[in-house]
């Protein structure tokens, strides 16, 4: 199974008969065996909902209140997991930019630290890593080194552009729709 943590989605089996709580996890998997998260009827493999998704902090928004202070262990692998929402993340990004086909096919193809299950990161997932406390780049730059201050894909098509997908500016963490032909960076997670 994956890196991912539980993000409180059900899945069905394609009889959609009865249901069970699963994670993210689980609900990747259901996307490979057919299962359908309830969430709207959606293909296990989109992202979750916003309010479902454990979103990491700034120390200075959980000294005002919010949870979930950002928290990162560097595995000595390449790899960086979240000690938040449970992801495994690729440490450092390779130099090449790519379209965002290419990019799915890189992480697709991906073998590090001992895992071939890497994927391009849903929206949400790639937006968590986002530190709003930092500018160009907008990452803990301690845990993610040699980021560029530019855009990253996400897996996650862009609804208001046909041929768009959504995209992370490392520079201030603003998100965009971006034409999928575009050659722009890549993080893979698991």
């Amino acid at each position: 199974m994956s890196g991912d943590k539980d993000a409180g989605l059900a899945a069905t089996g394609s009889g959609g008969s009865g249901s069970s709580a699963a994670g993210a996890g689980e609900c990747a998997l259901a996307c490979e065996t057919g299962l359908v998260c309830e969430r709207v009827g959606s293909p296990a493999c989109l992202d979750p909902n916003w309010a479902e998704w454990p979103m990491s902090n700034a120390e200075v928004d959980v000294t005002a209140g919010a949870p979930n202070l950002e928290s990162y262990k560097d595995n000595g692998d390449g790899t960086v997991t979240d000690n938040v929402t449970g992801l495994s993340w690729q440490q450092s990004v390779p130099t090449t930019t790519y379209a965002r086909e290419a990019a799915v096919a890189y992480c697709a193809g991906l073998s590090l630290a001992g895992h071939t299950n890497w994927r391009l990161p849903s929206y949400v997932e790639l937006f968590s890593v986002v530190d709003p406390g930092a500018f160009s780049p907008s990452v803990d730059a301690a845990v993610f080194p040699s980021t560029p201050s530019d855009y990253f894909w996400s897996s996650t098509p862009f609804a208001a552009a046909s041929g768009s997908a959504w995209a992370v500016d490392f520079t201030s963490g603003d998100p965009s729709g971006l034409v999928v032909s575009l050659a722009n960076y890549v993080r893979c997670v698991r």
